[in-house]
């Protein structure tokens, strides 16, 4: 003999007719149902695609922004060449400002164009 838990477990359940759990077909909907599910509908089209546009525009900003950062990045490295460019440059000229401003150079020339030498007339200049 089975005990009352396994009984009532075993029994079957009881079901409702047909005609209850099917909805009667040409039976008007409850009023203002169908208003508001098409208003929820709608306000759900609208959500979704409002989220895809401000995503949409998000990517299209996000791509503009690097864009732009890529061109600035480009310009910059430009600027930093021309930089070290010029700076080698201005090393290269003070060099050569050194080697012709040797005062055996000028000593040489001053003789070839037949200058003298006055010492009385000499003052030394420190920068």
């Amino acid at each position: 003999m089975a005990l009352p838990e396994y009984r009532a477990a075993i029994a079957p359940q009881p079901t409702l007719p047909k005609e209850q759990t099917e909805p009667i077909k040409g039976q008007p909907e409850p009023k203002g149902y169908k208003a508001v599910r098409d208003r929820y509908v709608k306000l759900e089209k609208f959500a979704i695609t409002l989220t895809l546009l401000s995503a949409l525009v998000v990517l299209l900003l996000s791509l503009a922004t690097q864009v732009t950062l890529s061109n600035q990045n480009r310009a910059l490295q430009d600027l930093q060449n021309d930089s070290v460019a010029i700076g080698l440059e201005n090393q290269n000229l003070e060099q050569e400002v050194q080697e012709l401003s040797r005062y055996d150079r000028i000593i040489e020339i001053a003789k070839e164009l037949g200058l003298e030498m006055n010492e009385a007339n000499v003052r030394n200049v420190t920068r």
